[in-house]
């Protein structure tokens, strides 16, 4: 048996929120199958700057949990796109669906799906349940003044095959003239900071690994929303920025030109 594998944290770690950077994930259960109607066309409301739902939304509601897990495919990226995504005035996006409600309030981003964003909310314990095939409405809301809304069709989670939502929404794997971004694994830092690497975009994931390195040798949770970047910004040329996805979880991108890497740690 090998040792075991170091995790990225800030000493002190509590837990970890940062499947959202990796991947774009269903998590129904071991065994789940999707009873689905027809998609319903979608109803985009645009906002000021041309946001809109190119695809109706996917919604994916499970009753044994109460969980409704909403999916959206955009016509671009949102604009911030560290820690919570955002579009407007440093204010994270987030999802509303059916009256659920928000354990972390926050758009979950999807590596290297870069217009493709989901967020898992939960159903109040005396609410109606949803039912396949049932039309609800999804808006993503930018800011108490702005939201684009579009409507979904609910698919229910049971036994069989699970659903395959950007499948589904076709989200792209890169915006057209992009550079390519590829996966990097693998934890940098010490033992008092360490940061897991998540992907390079026009570089390499060597760069990577030594412009993070870089940043774990100054990032300390007593900054406690940056980690302390702002008194760090170039690393090896790079400029980061750092912004939190949950409690106490922390997304970190660091950019030169077109290149950008990025990577995560919790505490």
């Amino acid at each position: 048996m090998g040792a075991p594998v170091a995790r990225p944290s800030l000493r002190g770690m509590r837990g970890i929120r940062v499947a959202s950077v990796l991947a774009l994930s269903v998590t129904i259960g071991a065994c789940g199958s999707v009873e689905s109607a027809a998609p319903a066309a979608a109803t985009a409301t645009p906002d000021p700057a041309g946001l809109r739902f190119v695809k109706p939304p996917v919604v994916v509601y499970a009753p044994e949990w109460g969980s409704v897990d909403v999916w959206v495919r955009l016509n671009r990226p949102l604009r911030s796109a560290v820690g919570h995504p955002g579009e407007l005035d440093d204010t994270p996006a987030s999802l509303e669906v059916a009256g659920g409600l928000h354990d972390v309030p926050g758009l979950l981003a999807t590596f290297r799906r870069p217009t493709c964003y989901s967020e898992s909310l939960y159903l109040p314990e005396k609410a109606e349940p949803l039912q396949a095939g049932q039309p609800v409405e999804v808006a993503l809301v930018l800011s108490e003044q702005h939201r684009v809304t579009g409507t979904a069709t609910v698919q229910i989670a049971g036994d069989g095959a699970q659903p395959r939502p950007v499948r589904e929404l076709g989200c792209p794997s890169q915006r057209p003239g992009a550079p390519p971004t590829r996966r990097c694994d693998g934890v940098v830092g010490s033992h008092s900071v360490s940061i897991g690497l998540v992907s390079a975009t026009g570089t390499s994931c060597r760069r990577a690994r030594e412009v993070l390195t870089s940043v774990s040798r100054w990032a300390s949770s007593r900054c406690f929303e940056d980690l302390c970047v702002a008194r760090h910004r170039r690393n090896r040329g790079y400029r980061c920025e750092v912004g939190r996805t949950g409690e106490a979880d922390w997304d970190i991108s660091c950019r030169r030109g077109r290149a950008e890497v990025r990577g995560y740690t919790s505490e």
